[in-house]
């Protein structure tokens, strides 16, 4: 090459190869502007990066974050004959069935994308867990309702065994404070754990003899409940003003605030009766128990040819309670196929506007008025035999 030779400042052609070795550029030539048209497309695809990028983590953060709240689905409806095992006395078959019926309860927090589903369904209902639990932790919680399904068993079979003639001794050694009611009458003067052994220096050796002590004085009455406080069950004295309840199941009547347990509850169950119904927990299968138990001890049957599905808790003197869940425990008793559904008579307008004309809905307030329905269904009303 001759070295006074003018260097050769032609560009080089537009797609000419890089000496490195990569591909031709596509662009526009070095220096020259860049068209109009290819900066939207650029701009465009970017943001389309973000907008998915965005949308990832969206859909991740939705995933992992977890919210306060808890969760109501529909549950299932379980005949309760086959969970019955009764010795010691007579039993007959029954041509229909009798159904309790279950509410599933989340059992962790849900994540962002379950709570906007749940949020959305008829069938499910969504409630804060502070409300749910109250100031029980989890734990607690899951105790507590283990406890009640005992003694919804045990209190089912006393009650059906006293409808038909038998005498069921009980005995107990006070009541225990599992619940206070934020805001009533005992808030921040009994605490869940305490042990009601007397009220007014009456003894006290059954849970539901407080509710018959307090609804025996009118509103406003001041009640000296003695008190053994753990650790050290000291006993104490504790003042406590009663009020009328403005709404729950005791609505315009007088109460304390307060859900107690029998402590040592014992029956002496003068037949053999054994209920098994698995991981269920909570008191809402007590009638339903019950009236499976008067259906199996006397012939003929309850239901008549139907199933029938129930819900209800039971105390010894055969009232029924209010439960809870009745608009998901309505629709696990029309996916089983049930004819007629009996709930609490506080519960009825909310199971009826979810049954609609597909299912009977019959509210009753006692075992009693329980059986009358079904009588007056087409099934056999038992006698009440001298044990």
């Amino acid at each position: 090459m001759d070295p006074t030779a003018e260097p050769d400042d032609r560009p080089e052609p537009v797609g000419a190869p890089d000496p490195l070795g990569f591909p031709p550029p596509t662009g526009p030539p070095a220096g020259g502007a860049v068209p109009a048209a290819r900066r939207p497309a650029r701009t465009g695809a970017i943001v389309g990066i973000i907008l998915v990028s965005c949308l990832g983590l969206a859909a991740i953060a939705g995933a992992v974050i977890r919210l306060p709240y808890v969760i109501f689905s529909p549950g299932s409806a379980t005949p309760v004959q086959p969970i019955v095992e009764i010795e010691g006395a007579r039993t007959y078959p029954s041509r229909g069935e009798l159904l309790f019926l279950t509410v599933s309860v989340s059992s962790e927090r849900p994540n962002v994308w379950r709570f906007l589903q749940a949020s959305m369904s008829e069938d499910e209902e969504v409630v804060e867990e502070r409300q749910y639990l109250g100031r029980s932790t989890p734990a607690q919680d899951r105790r507590l309702n283990r406890q009640l399904m005992t003694e919804s068993q045990q209190e089912a079979k006393a009650v059906a065994l006293r409808y038909l003639g038998y005498d069921v001794p009980v005995t107990g050694s006070g009541a225990i404070v599992v619940e206070v009611s934020e805001g009533g009458p005992s808030d921040g003067r009994l605490r869940p754990g305490d042990v009601i052994t007397a009220i007014d220096g009456r003894p006290i050796t059954l849970a539901e003899q407080i509710g018959e002590t307090v609804r025996a004085r009118p509103a406003g009455t001041i009640f000296t409940f003695t008190v053994q406080r753990p650790p050290g069950d000291v006993p104490i004295a504790v003042g406590v003003t009663s009020r009328i309840a403005t709404s729950g199941p005791l609505e315009g009547r007088t109460y304390i605030g307060i859900a107690p347990t029998t402590k040592d509850l014992s029956y002496d169950y003068p037949v053999d009766i054994e209920i098994d119904p698995g991981p269920v927990s909570g008191p809402s299968a007590g009638l339903a128990f019950a009236l499976t138990i008067i259906d199996e001890m006397t012939p003929g049957s309850l239901t008549g040819r139907d199933d029938v599905a129930v819900t209800g808790t039971i105390d010894t003197d055969g009232n029924v309670g209010d439960v809870g869940g009745v608009r998901q425990k309505t629709v696990a008793a029309l996916a089983a196929g049930a004819r007629l559904m009996l709930v609490p008579r506080g519960e009825v307008r909310e199971a009826r506007s979810r049954a609609g004309d597909r299912m009977e809905v019959v509210g009753v307030r006692t075992l009693d008025e329980a059986v009358r329905v079904l009588e007056a269904r087409g099934g056999r009303v038992p006698e009440r035999p001298a044990a």
